[in-house]
């Protein structure tokens, strides 16, 4: 092999292992795909959660399933909820499933939902939300009530457990005795045992009432 031939052979290998760095260099150096980013969340079994206001019990959860997932706190298969007034047990609160919302305080109750309390008062709702910064059990939906007697149902309820008044707005049903009130909003003030009518009122008598 003359010198002529040994110079081509070596030129030819030259290109060779500089094209096989390149792909190389090309498609194995190449920095990975980034990682999909997954929020953190932490799931615990049997836990009691705790809401406060100003340091005192505001409500209480036991929970058979709690999930995080950043701030909100999801709760399934709840044993007992309870609901403070000056740290004393004032409401419990049955629901099969829970959401809290740390940042904002709002706790979502997921029906079908029984509230209970003092002497029979007794409410039932598809779904309630419970604003810890206000202290207010809300049901934007139809609630039925019973409370000394009255059977009460209205199109939603806004119930102020720090001043004990209830807010029934739409279709307002009150069943006292053979009477029966129809009326568009009424503000019952548990504490006073006094409820304010608003809007048009219709009283009606059940038949067979004396």
């Amino acid at each position: 092999m003359n010198l002529s031939t040994k110079a081509k052979w070596i030129a030819a290998g030259t290109v060779a292992v500089a094209v096989l760095l390149f792909i190389t260099f090309r498609y194995a150096a190449q920095p990975p795909p980034p990682a999909v980013s997954v929020p953190p969340s932490v799931q615990l079994q049997e836990s009691r959660l705790v809401g406060r206001k100003d340091g005192q019990r505001q409500w209480e959860i036991l929970s058979r399933s709690v999930l995080q997932e950043g701030d909100v706190v999801t709760l399934r298969e709840l044993e007992e909820m309870v609901v403070f007034q000056d740290e004393e047990p004032y409401l419990t609160i049955q629901a099969p499933e829970a959401e809290w919302e740390r940042k904002t305080e709002l706790l979502r109750l997921f029906g079908p939902v029984l509230v209970e309390g003092e002497e029979g008062f007794r409410l039932e709702s598809d779904y309630l939300e419970w604003q810890g910064r206000s202290s207010k059990l809300l049901s934007p939906g139809p609630v039925q009530m019973l409370w000394r007697g009255m059977a009460i149902s209205a199109d939603t309820m806004t119930m102020d457990t720090e001043g004990e008044i209830v807010f029934l707005q739409g279709n307002v049903e009150i069943r006292d005795g053979g009477l029966v009130w129809k009326l568009e909003e009424a503000v019952y003030d548990l504490d006073a045992e006094s409820m304010d009518f608003y809007g048009n009122v219709v009283l009606e008598g059940e038949a067979g009432s004396d």
